[in-house]
């Protein structure tokens, strides 16, 4: 593919992928800008993402919102030790990248903006392995404060290879790790619409644009809107009996610190950013910041209803800017 020239912001085109191998599972992905979240207040926000170019015409794999593709973007889902091709197909307006977050490829698979390749008018395959089961995250790297607000990320989940003693379709958090049942995928976002009215490339030049007068109204949990919708909605809220043990998948995926609080539920923390735990902690409550992860084990021991609180918390102050709530029934 070519390079290009916008302004200031020039860039080589990217090369074949070095060293390429048959891989064991692939994905094809690529970007919509024109995707629209409804909040609960009425209004509507735009959100750019990544789309499936290998899902079925008229469906939207990953998500319930956006009128270009889903919100968050469609998981990556594999198998611990495989070998992943994830391509990104871009046209010829704007350049982005996938950043495998907490995965260590080549510097060429990396997809940092600048310090891999900037895709732009072509397609790209990054080549990695599945090195280590647990939570990930998936996201643009190219004006990364920007199109990271704008919504351009997707879980990334790295399942373990089954034991042979297990019965199939045992679901473990990682290798010997602790089976569950029910499994949810929390990412925390929160969202400031005035920086949703910008150019891909706000910024890139120089100019001071505002990016750092960040000002979030909206708190989200997993594209829905935490004020209420992400109280019910069965992409976010859990439902269990009594008896099973769910595998909450928690990512920090706002710029702010975060406080979750699980309702007066313990969960017991079992591996953080993709990797095991030498030992498990019992809590109520994680404190994250930017781009953790953390996997949590819960069985509760009584019935009823459970409000899990997400409060987003002011960098410096430690005040809490605004709050999101989803729900843990138990049956």
């Amino acid at each position: 593919m070519s390079g290009m020239g916008q302004a200031c912001y020039v860039y080589p085109g990217a090369p074949a992928t070095p060293a390429l191998v048959t891989a064991d599972i692939s994905f094809s992905r690529g970007i919509y800008m024109n995707g629209s979240m409804l909040m609960d207040d009425g209004k509507s926000v735009t959100i750019w993402g990544f789309t499936d170019l290998a899902a079925a015409p008229g469906t939207m794999a990953g998500g319930n919102n956006g009128m270009g593709g889903s919100f968050p973007s469609p998981a990556i889902r594999v198998t611990e030790g495989q070998i992943v091709h994830t391509s990104l197909t871009v046209g010829n307006m704007w350049m982005h990248t996938i950043h495998h977050h907490g995965i260590e490829p080549s510097t060429e698979n990396d997809g940092v903006g600048h310090f891999s390749y900037d895709i732009y008018n072509g397609t790209y395959t990054y080549q990695w392995k599945a090195s280590s089961a647990g939570t990930y995250f998936y996201h643009c790297h190219v004006n990364t404060p920007l199109h990271a607000e704008m919504g351009m990320y997707g879980g990334l989940i790295i399942d373990p290879k089954p034991l042979s003693t297990d019965p199939v379709g045992t679901k473990r958090a990682f290798s010997n790790g602790p089976i569950y049942d029910v499994e949810a995928i929390w990412a925390c976002d929160e969202i400031d619409p005035a920086l949703h009215t910008l150019a891909w490339n706000a910024g890139t030049c120089g100019g001071d644009v505002g990016l750092n007068n960040f000002h979030p109204k909206y708190f989200i949990i997993t594209g829905v809107d935490g004020a209420s919708s992400a109280l019910t909605n069965p992409g976010v809220a859990v439902n269990m009996k009594l008896g099973q043990t769910a595998l909450v998948r928690y990512i920090c995926a706002g710029f702010f610190p975060q406080k979750i609080t699980f309702g007066g539920l313990t969960a017991s923390v079992v591996a953080s950013d993709g990797r095991p735990l030498p030992a498990a902690w019992s809590t109520t409550s994680i404190e994250a910041s930017s781009a953790e992860r953390y996997d949590c084990i819960i069985k509760p021991t009584t019935t009823g209803t459970y409000t899990v609180t997400v409060q987003f918390l002011h960098w410096i102050t430690g005040a809490v800017l605004g709050t999101a709530k989803t729900r843990i029934n138990v049956t």
